[in-house]
């Protein structure tokens, strides 16, 4: 693959960031909470391995969010009419964002937490 094509790539990705962040607010309080974490993280001086699990949960929410969102609008797209299987597909879509931001929080207690209460 050329230069040429990777940079037009991460172009197209890049914009489709924007367009979530734009779009949809959920994105816009992901972006908040996600700003916080790390300042939080920050002034907590959080160790190397603290860093890593924050920012594999907050990027698992954000995955899951940005795919939840890019189901629902295929399926408005395809199913504009309310039907029982696209409720399904859509539910099950936005329970992974709820399992992602779940254990996010789980393991933003585990780091958090302890060194909050040692202040």
């Amino acid at each position: 693959m050329s230069a040429q094509k990777r940079f037009f790539g991460i172009r197209h990705a890049v914009n489709g960031l924007g367009l979530f962040l734009r779009s949809e607010s959920n994105g816009r309080m992901h972006a908040i909470a996600t700003v916080l974490v790390i300042a939080l993280a920050a002034w907590l001086r959080c160790t190397a391995i603290e860093w890593a699990l924050l920012a594999i949960v907050t990027g698992m929410v954000w995955l899951a969010e940005m795919l939840n969102t890019a189901i629902e609008k295929i399926m408005d797209y395809v199913q504009p009419e309310i039907h029982p299987q696209v409720k399904w597909i859509k539910d099950v879509a936005a329970g992974a964002v709820l399992a992602a931001t779940i254990t996010a929080i789980a393991v933003g207690g585990f780091v958090f937490v302890p060194k909050l209460l040692a202040l």
